[in-house]
């Protein structure tokens, strides 16, 4: 039930908020290794600079979601706010 309200309620701020840093992803994607499993890379180098890359791809992504909370749908701030309340609970009864 949440998935759907959550789609219901943010998909124009999902849309919104990543698709340019989704295009740009994808235009750029065949320059783009983010492998990060050390049997499937030929190199530490080539490790290093996949781990490098996926690092940078991440910032965008935190970036431009970061740049949109004040565009955030009041239901969304609800709900993280409720699930971070639970979280916190959960933890604390859980270290008891």
């Amino acid at each position: 039930m949440l998935s759907v309200y959550a789609k219901w309620k943010g998909a124009a701020y999902l849309k919104a908020t990543l698709q340019k840093v989704l295009e740009r992803l994808v235009l750029t994607s065949k320059d783009l290794d983010l492998e990060l499993d050390p049997a499937r890379t030929t190199s530490a180098e080539e490790l290093q600079k996949n781990a490098l890359q996926l690092r940078v791809v991440t910032k965008v992504f935190i970036d431009d979601i970061c740049n949109s909370a004040a565009h955030i749908p009041v239901s969304f701030r609800k709900i993280c706010s409720i699930v971070s309340l639970v979280l916190r609970w959960s933890s604390a009864t859980l270290q008891h």
